[in-house]
Parts: structure tokens; C-alpha cells; sequence
């Protein structure tokens, strides 16, 4: 892919990371807690999947950078997560952790080389599963939650 798509990514995901606090910061445990409906994620729970998955796609690229074709294994949110085990856990650790994580990934990512970007590891649901790849779907996944903590934040709101 294009380098300009590369610093797409980058810029996109330190700009998700902004609107993700935006969306979290502010609000009481119950407002973040709430969910829309029977079986509907609530804001926290988003949040915290998103941090979780945050935390694969750093795994992922970390041993797609220092191993040799490394077995990526796909990610499914298990029953107790459906559930609401995202409810028991520490939002605002989390979160802090969360920041800190992406501030390091994204100074990784603007000092990789052009080799490293097109490291593959092998995913069974996805051709060349690249370092960039790997970002790109990062990038997405959450602009899809992000919409979904727009509607969940105006509607926690009023």
C-alpha cells in the first residue's frame, strides 16, 4: 500500500484514541454502565473491548515483527465478554493503560521501515497479513465502535 496510506493510519489512531476519551471522560459509572437495551453493549463495555483488542493487535505485531511468519490466531469475543464481563473490570486503569499502550504503538509505527511494514504473519482469514494490514484493521474495528459510542454517548447523555 501507499505510504500516504500508512500515515493515514497513524494519524487516525492517535485521532481515535482522542475521541474515545471523549466519549468515556465525564460520565458517572452509571451513565458509562448503561446499557440501551437487553444484550446491548454500554459505553464502558465498548471502551473495554476495544482496549482488549487493542492489546491482541499489539500482541499480533510484536511477534510478526521478531518472528518469522508467526500463526495469528482470530479473535472472538467469548460468551462471559457477551455477557458483561467488561462490567467488572477497571475502566479508568484500563484506560490510562490504554493510552499509554497507543502513545508506544504509534511511535513504533512512525519509525518502521518500509521491510517491517510488509512483515507477514499467517492468518487463516486473511491473505498476507502484514505489520500494515494488522494496523489498518486495528484502524477500522474501532472506527466502527467509535460510531457505535457516538450513538451510545448521546444517548447516555440526554
Amino acid at each position: 500500500m501507499p505510504i500516504d496510506n500508512r500515515k493515514l493510519i497513524i494519524r487516525r489512531l492517535g485521532e481515535h484514541a482522542e475521541e474515545i476519551e471523549s466519549f468515556t471522560n465525564g460520565l458517572t459509572e452509571g451513565q458509562l454502565k448503561e446499557r440501551p437495551a437487553p444484550g446491548r453493549w454500554s459505553l464502558h463495555e465498548v471502551a473495554m473491548h476495544v482496549v482488549e483488542v487493542q492489546d491482541i493487535f499489539v500482541e499480533r505485531i510484536a511477534r510478526i515483527l521478531v518472528e518469522d511468519g508467526p500463526e495469528i490466531v482470530p479473535f472472538e469475543p467469548d460468551t462471559a465478554r457477551q455477557e458483561g464481563l467488561y462490567l467488572a473490570e477497571d475502566l479508568s486503569r484500563r484506560m490510562k493503560e490504554f493510552y499509554e499502550q497507543r502513545k508506544n504503538l504509534l511511535g513504533l509505527a512512525q519509525t518502521l521501515t518500509d521491510e517491517q511494514w510488509i512483515r507477514e504473519g499467517n492468518h487463516p482469514e486473511v491473505k498476507h497479513y502484514t505489520v500494515e494490514k494488522c494496523l489498518e484493521a486495528m484502524m477500522r474495528h474501532e472506527e466502527h465502535h467509535l460510531y457505535q459510542m457516538f450513538n451510545l454517548f448521546f444517548g447516555t447523555k440526554n
